[in-house]
């Protein structure tokens, strides 16, 4: 059975990640900030953020291309190219004080729950 083990701590792994909804996460000291996108989900979905420079590693779990776009008041602050299943992007955005909508915004991933709130201070 020790061949079962990877995928399940693989799985797992991922669980622990993508169900994280319920909580805000906080960016810690290095100013990174991990997301996970699938079908209908962006995670963390809250999340606080020292303001200043910020970088997002992104990484598509889904099984169809999604992106993330950071924006305030409607204006894009920053966005990624689609991103394609199993793949990863990285994202370096210099964020000011205020609330931010991140969401992907491909075709109606929005509208079907994939987004989330940065709070920056």
């Amino acid at each position: 059975m020790p061949g079962r083990r990877a995928p399940l701590a693989v799985l797992a792994a991922s669980l622990v990640l993508l169900c994280g909804c319920g909580q805000t996460l906080r960016v810690g000291s290095d100013h990174t900030l991990n997301v996970a996108l699938t079908e209908y989900r962006v995670a963390p979905q809250r999340i606080h953020a020292p303001a200043g420079l910020l970088t997002i590693v992104v990484h598509n779990y889904g099984r169809l291309a999604h992106n993330l776009v950071i924006s305030r008041g409607g204006q894009t602050e920053a966005a990624t190219q689609p991103i394609s299943p199993g793949e990863t992007a990285e994202l370096a955005v210099t964020l000011g004080p205020g609330t931010y909508l991140v969401a992907s915004t491909i075709l109606s991933d929005q509208a079907l729950g994939a987004y989330g709130t940065l709070t920056v201070s």
